[in-house]
């Protein structure tokens, strides 16, 4: 009986391997499975402007993908990420943005932005700002998500500068020429003129400003800050720096009108220019020309 036993025994050990042998293994399911591709801003970006990083998400996996792909765009503040082409819904948070990619990815596809990075006027030149892209598909073997890096530098700062004659101001912009200058014959007043930053940054390099007062007056009391009189009617200014983003430096000269003049007389003669500045180029909105009105 147990020499039976045994030799019914191993006829089954015997059989068994070649039995496990002929069952095949189940496959695994086909997935899904993504890889991040930047193309950051070939050139400096100046601050105040935007830079375009080119984000590539691509299934390099057997399947489509069949849930939706969180992309997440870390981009340090203070600045943003502006705007994506093709549109797409951005939601923002403290050091960056993310946006979905709709499920049905399919193998081999590629899932393109352009992302508009804003550089905030008051950052640095000539620094580097660093993020990284992360992409995270729940199907993906993978889950931590996939992260690339990128880097972008900054130009110098860019500011445009306008002057005018003017007190009045509106919507936070000061209004241009014509002034609002009156006085009596024999009256001292002030001459509230302006040099404004229009942007896109901040003024970093130094400003120098010449003013000529009307006709018929003359600078009395101490020169404004910066300024220094070379005449009766001339001032010469310099400035380290201009003025912040979207603000103004204003200068206001004293002058006395001469008594000998009359009610309802126009004294023109007036100037204000921009004379050097680093960040702009000379334009029309350096000059500008603005009278005293007797009243």
């Amino acid at each position: 009986m147990r020499a039976a036993g045994l030799a019914a025994l191993s006829v089954v050990l015997l059989a068994w391997p070649a039995q496990a042998a002929t069952t095949p293994l189940a496959a695994p399911p086909a997935t899904a499975q993504l890889s991040v591709e930047l193309c950051p801003p070939p050139d400096p970006v100046v601050p105040g402007e935007t830079g375009i990083l080119e984000v590539r998400v691509t299934n390099r996996g057997p399947a489509a993908t069949s849930e939706a792909t969180l992309v997440v765009v870390h981009f340090p503040s203070p600045g943003v990420v502006q705007s994506a082409e093709p549109p797409v819904a951005l939601t923002y948070f403290g050091t960056g943005s993310s946006y979905g990619i709709p499920a049905g990815l399919a193998p081999g596809a590629t899932a393109v932005e352009r992302l508009a990075l804003y550089v905030a006027p008051i950052t640095p030149p000539f620094v580097t700002i660093s993020g990284d892209v992360q992409a995270f598909y729940p199907g993906d073997p993978d889950r931590s998500g996939h992260t690339a890096p990128y880097g972008l530098t900054t130009a110098d700062t860019r500011a445009h500068f306008m002057v005018g004659a003017s007190s009045a101001w509106s919507g936070g912009h000061p209004v241009p020429q014509p002034g609002d200058f009156t006085g009596k014959p024999g009256a001292t007043v002030d001459l509230p003129l302006w040099v404004y930053d229009a942007g896109p940054s901040y003024s970093t390099h130094p400003v120098d400003v010449a003013i000529t007062t009307p006709e018929h007056t003359a600078l009395t009391g101490a020169a404004p800050h910066g300024c220094t009189a070379t005449g009766a009617r001339t001032l010469t200014c310099h400035f380290p720096v201009g003025p912040r983003y979207h603000d103004a430096m204003f200068i206001d000269p004293a002058v006395v009108i001469d008594p000998a003049t009359a009610a309802g007389q126009v004294l023109p003669g007036g100037t204000l220019d921009v004379v050097a500045a680093q960040e702009d180029c000379p334009s029309p909105d350096w000059h500008t020309v603005y009278a005293v009105t007797v009243d």
